[in-house]
């Protein structure tokens, strides 16, 4: 693949530094055919980010011109008021990446144009009532009038300059029907778009997969036509946290189809939860799935070697892989607490797994006696792994193995004190996969944050625990949604995040 010279990529960064929730009317230059779509609005993050502080940022530009434009975007003449659109398509099989901006003051554009082409031999030709530009190679063409802008670059294709031309001029005067506007997945999509947005389909999927594998004996075929199938991507800077969310929008034929490989089940296992510890909580992750569909769907894209993997496991376990599989219903959860002060070990662990046949403990507990100190009290196991004490019992379907001590009294009395459920993972807890880490390390106890600081780490997690508090994220078939919340509630994310990347990089220890 062909590198595009540095001044195409020069040009499409100007738009974005210098381009309101309302969808500008560029949006209709973007073809129908476009197979990915991507959005931002460049004044929110530049405001958000305040980019103009960032001295990583503006160390790098040598020329005075497009620093002033990074202190203040409106001098580019771009209507910085105005969502910015790139845009992906194919002319034959070769990719091509669009740009396109709406312009507000076309004196200032013309003379920032005129500035970053002072140094190179490339003359701006006036076409049909459009000023185009073409840089030497023939990747890459740019276009615009009085109120819109449109620069087109490829990494593969070569086309004249007249070729470019006329595929600009086409652009700009798209019949609405040939536009992207008229597909209603995206109109949905608009109304919706947040700081950083994409929208893909999949009706170019099987030449794009070519493309990223160019292996001439692959003829990898999907079973369905993925075509009018289409998924939804937001990103949010807000003031103290960082929201991602994401949905898929399948036709009814794809629905039909996919039913076999939606493991998902409809939410989590709200027992499983109860059972696991959420008193210091430091991570946690809890999935529930249709265990028999994902093995189908497995067995659809192993290997045939990985027929062996059963019997490799009955060598292991005394239990036949398959056996095993069986016996599990396709909930599990895992919690780490941070243990009590003095603890051998610095943190306490739950395994939680959905059970079948609650026969498999037993089963296995036979091979684990050959390993370990292994005594039965009523239905809890206790091991004795080098003098540490791991519980091993089954609650309402749900075997749990554990290091914290006295669960076994907890959960077959008055309950664990505060469970995952009181926890903060119940915020993401809402779909059939949920998962929560503390990110501040300060929270964590003292022998672990030793542990961690080991081997000249301590400036990194101070950075790191300045800047961050948790993450946190959720999922289900078709939707899903991450929040990283940030230390400062009164700061914005996205500053947050580019000053930690400033001071890590003027950071002489990392």
């Amino acid at each position: 693949m062909k590198r595009i010279p540095i001044i195409t990529v020069l040009i499409a960064a100007l738009f974005a530094v210098s381009c309101s929730n309302k969808v500008p009317e560029t949006v209709h230059s973007i073809p129908d055919h476009a197979f990915l779509v991507a959005s931002m609005h460049p004044e929110q993050i530049y405001e958000k980010g305040q980019l103009a502080s960032m001295e990583s940022i503006t160390s790098r530009i040598d020329n005075d011109f497009m620093k002033s434009i990074v202190d203040d975007p409106m001098k580019s003449g771009i209507d910085i008021s105005q969502y910015v659109f790139v845009f992906v398509y194919f002319i034959d099989d070769n990719p091509v990446i669009g740009t396109t901006a709406v312009i507000k003051d076309e004196g200032k554009f013309r003379a920032m144009v005129d500035e970053v082409l002072d140094e190179g031999d490339i003359k701006i030709i006036e076409h049909k009532g459009y000023s185009m530009i073409t840089p030497a190679g023939g990747e890459a063409a740019m276009g615009w009038n009085g109120e819109q802008v449109i620069f087109l670059a490829s990494p593969d294709v070569e086309m004249s300059d007249t070729e470019w031309q006329e595929e600009l001029v086409s652009l700009y005067s798209l019949e609405k029907e040939a536009a992207v506007t008229s597909i209603v997945d995206f109109n949905d999509f608009t109304g919706k778009m947040k700081d950083i947005n994409v929208w893909a389909t999949g009706d170019e999927i099987q030449k794009l997969m070519a493309k990223i594998v160019p292996d001439a004996d692959m003829d990898f075929q999907f079973p369905v036509d993925l075509a009018n199938n289409y998924s939804q991507t937001f990103m949010e800077f807000a003031d103290g946290a960082m929201y991602v969310t994401a949905e898929t929008h399948f036709s009814d034929d794809v629905t039909k189809a996919a039913e076999t490989f939606m493991v998902a089940k409809d939410e989590l296992n709200s027992d499983l939860l109860e059972l696991a510890p959420g008193n210091d909580l430091l991570m946690a992750m809890a999935f529930s799935v249709e265990l028999d569909k994902m093995v189908d769907m497995m067995k659809n894209f192993t290997p045939p070697e990985m027929d062996s993997v059963s019997g490799k496991v009955e060598q292991m376990t005394g239990v036949p892989g398959k056996e095993i599989l069986e016996s599990l219903n396709g909930d599990f959860v895992i919690a780490v607490n941070g243990a009590k002060e003095g603890a051998s070990i610095p943190v306490e662990v739950l395994i939680g797994i959905g059970l079948e046949d609650e026969s498999l403990q037993q089963k296995l507990m036979g091979t684990v006696d050959n390993m370990a100190d292994v005594q039965q009290d009523g239905d809890f196991f206790m091991i004795n792994a080098n003098g540490v004490e791991i519980y091993s019992g089954i609650v309402n379907s749900v075997w749990v193995i554990t290091n914290t001590p006295g669960y076994k009294d907890a959960v077959t009395g008055n309950g664990l004190d505060k469970t995952l459920n009181d926890s903060k993972f119940s915020d993401f807890a809402n779909g059939s996969m949920g998962m929560y880490m503390n990110l501040d390390l300060t929270t964590y106890p003292a022998a672990l944050q030793n542990m961690m600081s080991q081997g000249g780490a301590p400036p990194m997690m101070e950075l790191f625990t300045e800047t961050f508090s948790y993450l946190g994220a959720e999922a289900s078939n078709k939707e899903s949604q991450m929040t990283l919340k940030t230390s400062k509630d009164d700061e914005n994310s996205l500053y947050s995040l580019l000053n930690l990347i400033e001071q890590a990089a003027s950071s002489k220890e990392w």
